[in-house]
């Protein structure tokens, strides 16, 4: 009789655990742009795509997602003197400048990779007549200002939302 219960929890455990068990996570892969000295990663499906802004540091996108990433960084030391503040007005205003009636949400005070970041979400008409929404993201290095931006169509944002926003999140730069 005392086995009964043993047996029982050998058979119906295996059961349980399987769940939990049954799929690897998903692999994120490393992508790395200013000779290395910045990196983000990439989730399942997304890719790098070398022809989506000639100034771009890192390009990437998922066209079955239509979710894109682009990582500019500048250095501070050929810029004129500014604040965090200032240049994220001064790279929101020049990302708006072809697009009509954007409505710029936020600033978002973040923390990324240890250093202070300002992140929006700007909505916006694109050139062609596309609602977009865009994740604008300034992080300050004491050598850079890195810029990641992140677009997707106003349909899309909410499907995409978790994958960009870990997109941010995983920026590094060594």
């Amino acid at each position: 009789m005392r086995r009964f219960p043993s047996l029982l929890f050998a058979l119906v455990f295996p059961v349980l655990l399987a769940p939990a068990c049954g799929k690897p996570a998903p692999k994120f892969r490393t992508v790395y742009g200013l000779g290395g000295k910045i990196q983000v990663e990439l989730p399942p499906g997304w890719e790098e795509m070398p022809d989506l802004h000639e100034s771009a540091d890192i390009e990437a996108g998922s066209k079955s997602a239509d979710a894109y990433l682009v990582v500019v960084s500048e250095k501070k030391s050929i810029l004129p003197p500014q604040t965090l503040e200032y240049y994220s007005q001064f790279t929101r205003d020049a990302l708006v400048s072809t697009m009509s009636f954007p409505q710029h949400l936020g600033p978002r005070r973040k923390r990324i990779d240890g250093r202070l970041a300002l992140q929006y979400e700007i909505r916006a008409i694109g050139k062609f007549g596309t609602r977009l929404v865009e994740l604008h993201t300034v992080i300050e290095s004491p050598e850079y200002f890195h810029q990641v931006v992140l677009w997707t169509s106003a349909e899309r944002f909410k499907a995409n939302e978790p994958e960009m926003l870990a997109i941010v999140e995983s920026f590094r730069e060594k």
